[in-house]
């Protein structure tokens, strides 16, 4: 019970700013928070909800939220900090203003206890890897708490863009199309994210991944999101 109030708590704290700069992203694009409802599929309330930092998107709900605003899956993610609390200066600006200036406040290394974060509703949890959000890939870890028996997630996931995978420890079951596989530490994927995808952890021991995602934004290949609500109910 300790450790699911700690989730509990994490959560609610990571999504105050995550809400704060879907609302604010919604805003600057002049579009209602029923609208967004519509484009994404859920709830005007639960949007609401979420921008208030008391409810969380699913991982579905969460890429086309970004793909509906037109945003970076990072840029949500809280501003990351030195181990002391400092504010992380751009590269730019460090180098412009001093000489050796350590490479966490340079923007360059990121402590492990300092990664931004954010859990997903019922899913698994994202700490970013990078200081600053990147523009155009997104690197992260990805941790799948252990759930023995666990079945798939209902939903699939497909976004423009491209994506790696490589499995630090655990069990992480993958889906990609009709196909699945088990993998195993050291295991690693890559695929077209425009393929229906999920992931998933059955075992008894938490899985740790890490992800680098190529963004592609082109009207090509970016998801549509009454195509992913007509996947979900016929199988995809």
């Amino acid at each position: 019970m300790r450790e699911n109030s700690v989730n509990e708590s994490e959560a609610a704290s990571e999504w105050l700013t995550v809400g704060e700069r879907i609302r604010a992203s919604r805003e600057a694009a002049g579009m209602s928070i029923r609208e967004l409802g519509r484009r994404i599929d859920v709830s005007a309330s639960h949007v609401s909800q979420v921008e208030r930092g008391l409810a969380a998107f699913s991982v579905r709900a969460l890429y086309n939220v970004v793909s509906a605003l037109g945003i970076s899956m990072d840029s949500l993610f809280e501003e990351a900090v030195t181990t002391d609390g400092e504010r992380i200066v751009p590269l730019e600006e460090a180098v412009a203003t001093a000489q050796n200036t350590p490479l966490d406040e340079a923007g360059i290394v990121l402590r492990g206890n300092a990664r931004p974060a954010i859990r997903l509703k019922s899913g698994p949890r994202w700490e970013r890897l990078t200081p600053r959000a990147e523009d155009g890939a997104e690197f992260i870890e990805v941790v799948y708490d252990s759930a023995p028996g666990a079945q798939p997630p209902e939903d699939f996931i497909r976004h423009g863009g491209r994506e790696y995978g490589v499995i630090v420890s655990g069990t992480l079951n993958a889906q990609v199309g009709f196909s699945q596989a088990q993998m195993q530490v050291g295991d690693s994927i890559a695929f077209d994210s425009s393929i229906p995808h999920r992931f998933w952890n059955s075992g008894a021991e938490p899985v740790r991944a890490v992800w680098f995602v190529l963004d592609e934004r082109t009207d090509s290949v970016a998801p549509s999101v009454a195509a992913s609500s007509a996947e979900r109910h016929s199988g995809f």
